[in-house]
C-alpha cells in the first residue's frame, strides 16, 4: 500500500521468517523433508496488538543495549528500517556518525542559563522559560509555535516521524516524548498511526495483509471459513460462486483492455512531442535546405505533429470514458466505438506520414514524389483527423445524444442514405466513404486512404446504426 496514505489497509500483518529464500542443499534431498517443509508456514499472522508488543519490545531492546531513552531508540529504529541488529552494528562501530545522521544531540549547541524570559525564534515574543521548549540543541521556541509547527507536520503525512528543529541550519530530531506533550490527543493518535504504519511498511520483515480488516484464517483450497472446517475434497456444484469468480475475471480483462490502450496513447503521445521537437529543430532546416524553401512555408509539417499531439491526448481520455460508459447502452457503446475506431484510424495514418513518409525527402536517394505532392497528402491528412477528432469530442460533450435508446440515429438522414451528394458531386468528384477526402472522379480508390471507391456497406442496417449527422454532415473537405 502506498505509504502516504491516510489510513492503512487493515488492522493485520503478516510476518516473514528470516529463511524465506533458503533453499535444500544440493545431495541433501529427500522428498518427505521436502513435502514437510512445503506444509511449514514462513510467515506469523499479527493483529494491531501484537504489532504493537513487537514494537513496543523492539524500542525496549535498543533502549536499553545502547542507554539511551525510548524517544531516542525509536528515531534510530526509524532511520535504520527496524532492524535492530543493523542499529547495534552501526552505533557501536561510529555512535559519533550516527548521532550527526539521525540527529541525536548529546548537548545542547544554544544555552541560556541565567535567562528569566526568552524570545521565540518564530514568533520573536518573550515568554517565561516555562512557555519554552526546545529540543536537544538548545534553540528556544514558544510552546504555541511548536504546536503549530508538530500539528502542520502530523497532519502533512507521514513524514512527521522525521520532524527536525525549525532552525534553519539545525538538523536535531524531534523525538515522540516532546510531540506527546505538546500536542492534542488528536495529534498524537495520528503521529502513533503513522509510527505504527512505519514499523509494518518500512520493515522489510512484515507486510499488511492484503485484505482490509482481514480476521487473516480460511481454506486456501475451497476459500471458506477454517473455522468449523471439514473435508472438503467432494466436489460440489456452486453455480453462484463460479458466476461470480467470471464476472470478477472478466472485470479485470475488460479494465486491463482500457488501461493498456490509455497506457499506450500517452507513451504514443511523449513520442509525438519528440518528433515534435526533432521536426523544430533539426529536420525543419534540413528540409528547407534540400527543397529550397523557406521555414515559413513548411509550417503545415509542425502543424501536422501539433495535431498528432493533440489527437493522442483526445484519444487517450476516450478509452477511459468508454471504461466508464454503461454496458446496457448498447447503441451508445456501437456508435462511441465508431466514432473511437474512426477516429484512431484517421490519426495512425496522419502519424505515419508525418513520422514516416517524410523521411524520403530527408535522405539522400531522390524522392519517389514531388515535394508539393507530399505537402498536399499530409495538408490533407491533418485537416481530415482534425475533423474526425473534433465530431468525436462534440459527440461526447452532447453524451452521444445523436443515438436514441433503440439505435437510431436522432440527427436528420444524411448524404449516405442516397443522392448523389455522397458519391459525386456537381465538379466531378466523389467523396470518400471512409476519410471524407473529395478526389478526382476518374479515381477508383481514395488518395487519401486508399479505400476503394463505394466499397463501404450502404445497407439500411448500417446507416441505422453508425448515421449521425454529427458525424457525416455535409462540409467540404476539399484541399485547396
Amino acid at each position: 500500500m502506498d505509504s502516504e496514505d491516510d489510513d492503512y489497509s487493515g488492522e493485520t500483518a503478516v510476518e516473514y521468517s528470516k529463511d524465506d529464500d533458503d533453499g535444500i542443499a544440493d545431495g541433501d534431498y529427500n522428498s518427505d523433508d521436502a513435502s514437510a517443509s512445503c506444509r511449514q508456514q514462513n510467515y506469523i499472522a499479527l493483529k494491531e496488538a501484537d504489532i504493537r508488543e513487537h514494537q513496543e519490545n523492539e524500542i525496549t531492546t535498543v533502549s536499553t543495549v545502547l542507554s539511551v531513552s525510548r524517544s531516542d531508540a525509536s528515531i534510530l529504529l526509524r532511520h535504520y528500517r527496524w532492524s535492530v541488529s543493523n542499529v547495534h552494528d552501526v552505533w557501536f562501530a561510529d555512535e559519533d556518525g550516527v548521532r550527526k545522521a539521525v540527529g541525536l544531540l548529546e548537548s545542547p549547541v544554544v544555552q541560556f542559563p541565567n535567562a528569566k524570559e526568552l524570545t521565540c525564534g518564530i514568533c520573536f515574543e518573550s515568554s517565561p522559560l516555562d512557555g519554552i521548549s526546545s529540543a536537544a540543541c538548545g534553540h528556544p521556541f514558544c510552546d504555541e509555535c511548536w504546536r503549530a509547527y508538530m500539528s502542520t507536520s502530523i497532519n502533512g503525512g507521514s513524514g512527521c516521524l522525521m520532524l527536525r528543529c525549525p532552525e534553519p541550519s539545525c538538523g536535531a530530531a524531534i523525538g515522540q516524548d516532546m510531540i506527546d506533550r505538546l500536542v492534542s490527543e488528536e495529534d498524537k493518535e495520528r503521529y502513533a498511526h503513522y509510527l505504527l504504519r512505519s514499523y509494518i511498511e518500512d520493515n522489510p520483515k512484515t507486510k499488511w495483509c492484503p485484505g482490509p480488516g482481514c480476521e487473516f484464517e480460511f481454506c486456501w483450497l475451497c476459500l471458506g471459513a477454517y473455522s468449523g472446517h471439514g473435508q472438503c475434497n467432494r466436489y460440489k456444484a456452486t453455480d453462484e460462486a463460479e458466476r461470480k469468480r467470471e464476472m470478477a475475471k472478466m472485470s479485470i480483462q475488460r479494465y486491463t483492455h482500457y488501461y493498456e490502450r490509455w497506457a499506450t496513447n500517452e507513451s504514443s503521445r511523449q513520442k509525438a512531442l519528440a518528433g515534435l521537437h526533432e521536426m523544430q529543430t533539426v529536420n525543419l532546416k534540413k528540409l528547407s535546405d534540400k527543397q529550397s524553401q523557406p521555414e515559413t512555408q513548411l509550417k503545415f509539417m509542425t502543424e501536422a505533429w501539433l495535431q498528432i499531439v493533440e489527437c493522442r491526448r483526445v484519444l487517450k481520455w476516450t478509452y477511459a470514458y468508454g471504461y466508464y460508459l454503461p454496458e446496457p447502452e448498447l447503441a451508445k457503446r456501437q456508435f462511441f466505438e465508431y466514432l473511437q475506431g474512426e477516429a484512431e484510424a484517421g490519426l495512425e495514418r496522419l502519424h505515419l506520414c508525418a513520422e514516416k513518409d517524410v523521411q524520403a525527402y530527408l535522405g539522400r536517394e531522390p524522392p519517389p514524389t514531388d515535394f508539393n505532392d507530399f505537402r498536399s497528402k499530409l495538408a490533407g491528412l491533418t485537416r481530415v483527423t482534425r475533423n474526425y477528432f473534433e465530431n468525436l469530442v462534440r459527440a461526447f460533450e452532447n453524451g452521444l445524444a445523436d443515438v436514441d435508446s433503440q439505435g437510431t440515429s436522432s440527427g436528420k438522414a444524411s448524404s449516405r442514405e442516397g443522392g448523389p451528394g455522397r458519391d459525386s458531386d456537381d465538379h466531378g468528384s466523389w467523396e470518400c466513404d471512409r476519410c471524407t477526402y473529395f478526389n478526382t472522379i476518374s479515381l477508383p480508390t481514395c488518395e487519401m486512404c486508399h479505400q476503394p471507391r463505394g466499397s463501404l456497406d450502404p445497407s439500411p442496417a448500417r446507416l441505422r446504426r453508425f448515421s449521425c449527422s454529427t458525424l457525416v454532415s455535409t462540409r467540404d473537405n476539399s484541399i485547396p
